[in-house]
C-alpha cells in the first residue's frame, strides 16, 4: 500500500551554468566542480593539429583554436582541435543535461554555412598530432545553427548522451574533437577560429541514506518497546548537492513500515520535499498497530532525479498492557504499625518484586516527595534499593512496576513506621540576659550517640563529643537581645544520623 503526502519539488537553482545559458555569454570558471548542481566545465587540456605539419602538436592561442582550412604564406593548412575533460568529479552521479559551448572568433567566409562537427575520440595518451591522432569513435553533434549570425560569440549544442554514457561507463576523461565536415574540411571558405569548447553540465548526486531514525523520540540503537499505537517516526534527510549560491536540493522522504512477520503488508508514505538537510516527522495512522506485534520502518530520500538506498530498518514492539503491581519487603523497615524502626535520614533496604516478563524497573517514592527509578536486577523480576525516609512516624512508600515500553502498574503502597531519633535540648539558664553565658544540654534520642553538631541561627556548625551516656553540654553567649533558634542533630558510632531537633528562646537585655 502506498500513501502520497503532497509532491516532491525540485530546487530552483540559479547557478553559473544556468546564467551562462540564459545570457548567451561564455563564462571562464574552473573545471574542478564542488558538489554543485550546474557546472561550467573547462577542458583539462586543449591541442590542435595541422595536416601541413603532421608530426607537431599545437597549443591554443589565448582561448581560441583553428578548425578547417586556411592559407598562410602561400601554404595550405588544415586543422582539427581536441578538448579533453576530466570526468572524475562526476563518478556515481546522474548527468541531467550537458551542452557544449563555443563561439567564433574568426570566420574565413561568412557567405558559407557553418559546418563544425564534434566527435568523441579516445583520450590521447600523448599530445596529438595529425599523424598520431586518437581513434575516432562517433559523431556527437553538428554545430551548424544557420540562424545564428556569422561570427557568433556564443554557440551551444546538446551533448547529453555522450557525457552521460562516459560517466555511466566510469570513464575518467572525455575527449571531443572539433573539425569541419568531410565535404568541406579542405576548403578555406569554411575554415574559422573557435573558442575553446566548454561543457555546461547539470548533474545530480543521489541524496544521502537517511539516518538518526527515532520512534517517539527514542533513537533506534536497539529494538524498542513502545506503549503507543500511533507512534511518531523521525529521520534526518540530506543531499550532498549545493549550488554556487549555497542553495540546497529539495528532498522528499518516504517512510515505509510493516509487521516484521508479514512484510507483504508494507505501507509507504511520502512527505513533501524540504530543503536539505531536514528532519522529517511522520505519525503513523490510527488503527494500524496492535499490542504484542513487532514492526519495522525504513526511510528513503528522493530529489527530482534520484533516490537514496533505504535506511537500515528500525524495529519496535507495541506493548499497551500494564505490568503486574509489585510486592515490597524490608527487614530494616518492617511493614505495619506495630513497631518503629530506623529513623529520619537512616537508610534501609527495600526489595521490589513483580511477576512480569518485560520489566524495565520500578518507580518509588514517598507521597509528596520526588520519585526515583531503579532498573531490574539480572533476574528480570526484582530490584533492591537503599532508601532513607525523611520524617519520623507513619510513612508510606508508593511503588510501581515499569515495563520496557514505559507502561506503569497500579500503585503498591508500603506502610511502615519511622522511629523518632531527634535529640532533646535543655536550656539550663533560660533567664540569662544578652552577653551572659547560657548552658545548653543535648540528650540522645537514639542509642550509641557519640557526637552532636549544632548551630545558632544560620551560624557556623560546631561538633562536640558526647559523654559515655550520650550527653553533651555546651555554652553559648548571645551578645544581643533577640529571639534565637538553636538546631542540633546527633550521630552514632556507626555513623547513623538522627533527625534534627530545634528550639528557640528569648534573650532579654542585660540588667
Amino acid at each position: 500500500m502506498s500513501i502520497r503526502h503532497g509532491g516532491s519539488a525540485r530546487r530552483a537553482a540559479t547557478t553559473a551554468g544556468a546564467l551562462l545559458l540564459a545570457t548567451g555569454g561564455l563564462l571562464a570558471v574552473t573545471g574542478q566542480p564542488a558538489a554543485a548542481m550546474v557546472d561550467y566545465v573547462t577542458p583539462a587540456s586543449v591541442a590542435w593539429t595541422d595536416a601541413r605539419q603532421p608530426t607537431r602538436s599545437f597549443s591554443p592561442s589565448g582561448d581560441t583554436v583553428p578548425v578547417g582550412t586556411w592559407e598562410a604564406d602561400g601554404a595550405k593548412h588544415t586543422a582539427r582541435a581536441y578538448f579533453t575533460f576530466d570526468l572524475t568529479p562526476y563518478r556515481g552521479q546522474r548527468v541531467v543535461s550537458a551542452r557544449a559551448i563555443t563561439g567564433e572568433s574568426k570566420v574565413n567566409d561568412c557567405d558559407k554555412p557553418r559546418e563544425i562537427e564534434l566527435w568523441r575520440t579516445d583520450p590521447p595518451t600523448t599530445a596529438p598530432t595529425w599523424n598520431t591522432a586518437p581513434n575516432v569513435r562517433e559523431k556527437v553533434a553538428d554545430i551548424a545553427y544557420p540562424d545564428l549570425p556569422c561570427g557568433s560569440s556564443f554557440i551551444g549544442v546538446m551533448i547529453t548522451e555522450a557525457v552521460r554514457q562516459a560517466v555511466a561507463d566510469g570513464q575518467d576523461q572525455l575527449t571531443l574533437m572539433a573539425r569541419i565536415g568531410d565535404d568541406h574540411e579542405e576548403s578555406k571558405h569554411y575554415g574559422r577560429r573557435i573558442k575553446n569548447v566548454g561543457i555546461s553540465l547539470d548533474h545530480n548526486t543521489p541524496p544521502n541514506v537517511p539516518d538518526q531514525l527515532m520512534v517517539d523520540g527514542t533513537a533506534c540503537d536497539s529494538p524498542l518497546m513502545i506503549r503507543n499505537t500511533r507512534p511518531t517516526l523521525r529521520a534526518s534527510v540530506s543531499d550532498p548537492d549545493v549550488n554556487e549560491t549555497g542553495g540546497h536540493d529539495q528532498v522528499a522522504a518516504t517512510f515505509a513500515w510493516w509487521p516484521v512477520d508479514r512484510p507483504a503488508e508494507r505501507t509507504e508514505a511520502t512527505l513533501d520535499g524540504q530543503s536539505s538537510p531536514s528532519r522529517y516527522v511522520y505519525q503513523l495512522p490510527a488503527g494500524r498497530l496492535i499490542h504484542g506485534n513487532t514492526y519495522a520502518f525504513s526511510v528513503r530520500a528522493s530529489d527530482q532525479h534520484d533516490s537514496s538506498d533505504w535506511s537500515p530498518e528500525c524495529r519496535f514492539t507495541v506493548d499497551t498492557e500494564a505490568p503486574a503491581a509489585p510486592t515490597v519487603t524490608s527487614t530494616d523497615y518492617p511493614a505495619g504499625g506495630d513497631s518503629e524502626a530506623g529513623g529520619p535520614g537512616i537508610p534501609g533496604s527495600f526489595t521490589f518484586t513483580a511477576d512480569a516478563d518485560d520489566l524495565a524497573g520500578f518507580s518509588y517514592g514517598e507521597p509528596g516527595l520526588s520519585s526515583h527509578f531503579v532498573p531490574v536486577d539480572p533476574s528480570g523480576r526484582s530490584a533492591t534499593v537503599s532508601y532513607a525516609p525523611m520524617l519520623h512516624g507513619p510513612r508510606r512508600l508508593v511503588v510501581q512496576s515499569v515495563d520496557k515500553a514505559g507502561n506503569s502498574s497500579e500503585d503498591t503502597v508500603y506502610e511502615f513506621r519511622v522511629r523518632f531519633t531527634a535529640p532533646t535540648i535543655t536550656d539550663e539558664d533560660p533567664e540569662a540576659p544578652a552577653g551572659t553565658p547560657r548552658r545548653i544540654t543535648f540528650a540522645p534520642g537514639m542509642g550509641n550517640v557519640v557526637e552532636y553538631t549544632y548551630r545558632l541561627n544560620e551560624g557556623e556548625e560546631i561538633t562536640v563529643r558526647a559523654d559515655a551516656d550520650g550527653i553533651a553540654r555546651v555554652t553559648i553567649t548571645p551578645e544581643v537581645s533577640d529571639v534565637y533558634f538553636l538546631y542540633v542533630r546527633s550521630r552514632t558510632a556507626d555513623g547513623l544520623p538522627s533527625a534534627e531537633a530545634w528550639t528557640f528562646f528569648w534573650v532579654p537585655e542585660a540588667g
